[in-house]
């Protein structure tokens, strides 16, 4: 009997965006199956269905996404796709117009009703959509489906003798199922030895250290009013601390003749940041290009770059396309906004561009001939940031990061900048083509790992990972009123015994921070030798799971992702063999993942879809199933 012909029963670790993604397509493919056969799905997480831990409802609304409303569309997938019964699911901005007024309460409808397409949503809000699709998938399965939520924690899975996977959960009861599918997002790692010295030193000393992770209001509540507090990490996190640090505590911001401006409660700590860079993320853009006729990528294709031969490195391969990619799409948008700080037409300049490479002498004496003015041609520093020099005290430092933030606002929100926008949406269509390269293991090992995952992608994240505009704004209004102060790039935490504190420097001041708070304001990325998960250590240590790694002239090189099969995403053992029940998907899964890695990630629906095939053994149709 094959597989089809009989009941069916999957385990799905993991009910957030990801897992309820997977769980509707097993939905829509179980109408596949022969009349008569049962697939029974077991959803086993600790927190709520749908919007899982990182969308709950239960958070602050000061906590807001991080991308557009417009962009979140996890749930709409090709025209062609297999719909299930619950049919082609809304959109977020879909569901905000059409379902939202009707089905939340008075004053949660009214705010969401004041959302565009560009706004950026309180998360607890995001966490409603995550939950109605819950619902709604549940509630349209087929007849044939049954689902069961099991709200708990997946501790461990074995092999049973007949093939089934026994599913140990917290309460040590067991599931005995088919299949099992992770889908845990990003998972929690355990504290380096670092954090551990830190906080064995905090707690001999009486201070308060939060090491890194998800902050929400209950852990921030131990910072202390009105002292410095130390804050190693100046991206996402630091935003959030930031928020619920300020504003959370009863401050508030106001717009005044001069921007806008922060009015303190009083219970606000004073937070002192510094990264490696000493920066914030560059903010989102707040305005969008003319409709392109040409697609991107236009020069860096997957084609293009096997034809460099193999195995491919990305700095001596990959670079020169990828900055042409990027280059040209600056130089299309600045003769289309820009034609009085131009010589000539695009159309001449981009067909001298095609064949040549980025950064030689033809090229730059095209780009000098065309673009006269040097500070109108791209260069990388226009999408990168860094702090250069010294200053001789911190206020001069305070001066110039202000200066940059503001400056960064005004590129970002000026319609006056687009060819810096246009440059990023080449840099992002240069990804989907890193990501397809990485997935048939084009590049070589050492490359992938010391020079793209390490190296290119933090800058990827850097550019377009940031916050949105108002979030910038409300760090400037902050800086100005004393309670956000920059310690500058290269940050060094030190413990200091004798006095029994934390100290912070930077080598580009002379000032040392003192504090008795430490708050690691960032996430570590969640990899399988670190793993917090109990579920994931216990199949790692058996080496019935392992960390993707690479083996060239005898070194092994690894990214700290699960390996999976690319072609149908089974688990991999540490032997390479592919385990023929169990199946992995999620940011912590071997594979790029870039800026944006999730409910509005390209690419989302399509590996969700291909998990739920191969998890039934369903071969899709060509023409998509009736709605």
């Amino acid at each position: 009997m094959s597989t089809a012909d009989r009941d069916r029963a999957i385990c799905l670790v993991g009910a957030g965006p990801r897992g309820t993604s997977v769980l509707e397509r097993l939905c829509a493919w179980a109408a596949h199956r022969p009349t008569g056969r049962y697939l029974d799905v077991h959803v086993v997480d600790p927190f709520p269905p749908g919007p899982g831990r990182i969308w709950r409802r239960a958070q602050s609304d000061l906590l807001r996404m991080n991308s557009t409303v417009a962009a979140v569309r996890m749930f709409t997938g090709p025209e062609t796709a297999v719909h299930g019964p619950a049919g082609p699911l809304p959109s977020f901005a879909e569901w905000l117009s059409a379902v939202a007024p009707y089905e939340l309460p008075a004053a949660q409808a009214a705010a969401a009703q004041r959302l565009t397409g560009d706004s950026f949503a309180p998360r607890p809000l995001v966490g409603e959509y995550f939950t109605w699709v819950f619902d709604r998938v549940v509630g349209t399965a087929p007849e044939s489906v049954r689902i069961v939520v099991h709200r708990t924690r997946a501790t461990d899975i074995a092999d049973g003798p007949d093939g089934s996977q026994v599913v140990t959960l917290a309460d040590r009861s067991r599931l005995v199922v088919d299949q099992v599918v992770l889908a845990q997002g990003n998972f929690e790692s355990r504290a380096t030895p670092e954090e551990r010295r830190l906080t064995e030193f905090a707690d001999q000393h009486r201070l308060r250290y939060l090491p890194s992770g998800y902050v929400d209001e209950d852990r921030l509540q131990e910072v202390p009013a009105g002292e410095p507090v130390l804050l190693r990490g100046f991206g996402l996190t630091f935003v959030d601390c930031m928020a619920l640090l300020c504003e959370g505590r009863g401050g508030r911001f106001e717009q005044t003749d001069d921007g806008l401006a922060y009015r303190p409660s009083g219970r606000e700590p004073v937070l002192f940041v510094g990264s490696r860079r000493g920066l914030p993320y560059h903010a989102k853009f707040g305005y969008a290009l003319p409709a392109d006729p040409q697609p991107l990528p236009r020069y860096f294709t997957a084609d293009a770059a096997r034809s460099r031969g193999a195995p491919l490195e990305f700095g001596r391969d990959l670079w020169p396309l990828l900055s042409k990619e990027v280059a040209a799409a600056y130089y299309r948008e600045f003769f289309r906004a820009r034609p009085d700080r131009v010589r000539g037409t695009w159309t001449d300049f981009a067909a001298a561009l095609a064949d040549l490479d980025w950064g030689g002498r033809e090229w730059d004496e095209l780009v000098a001939r065309s673009v006269p003015a040097e500070s109108d041609r791209f260069t990388w520093d226009l999408l990168d940031g860094q702090l250069e020099g010294t200053w001789g005290d911190a206020e001069a430092l305070q001066r110039e990061i202000r200066q940059y933030i503001d400056d960064d606002l005004r590129h970002r929100c000026d319609p006056a900048h687009s060819p810096q926008l246009a440059a990023v949406n080449g840099l992002l269509a240069a990804v989907e083509v890193l990501i397809e390269l990485v997935e048939s293991d084009a590049l070589s090992a050492r490359s992938l790992v010391l020079e793209l995952e390490n190296g290119f992608l933090p800058l990827v994240s850097f550019v377009t990972s940031g916050p949105p505009p108002r979030r910038l704004a409300e760090l400037l209004a902050l800086s100005r009123a004393g309670l956000v102060r920059f310690l500058g790039p290269d940050v060094a935490i030190t413990a200091d015994p004798e006095r029994g504190i934390f100290r912070a420097a930077s080598p580009v001041v002379p000032d040392v921070v003192e504090a008795r708070c430490l708050i690691e304001s960032r996430l570590r990325a969640p990899t399988l030798p670190d793993t917090g998960d109990d579920l994931l250590r216990r199949l790692r240590d058996r080496g019935e799971c392992t960390a993707r790694t690479r083996w060239e002239e005898g070194v092994g090189y690894t990214t700290g992702t699960i390996g999976v099969r690319a072609s149908d995403r089974r688990l991999l053992h540490a032997d390479g063999r592919a385990h023929p029940r169990r199946f992995a998907v999620g940011p912590y899964v071997a594979g790029v993942h870039a800026a944006g890695d999730g409910p509005v990630a390209s690419g989302f629906f399509e590996s969700s879809d291909l998990l739920a095939r191969s998890a039934l053994g369903v071969v899709a149709s060509p023409e998509p199933a009736p709605v």
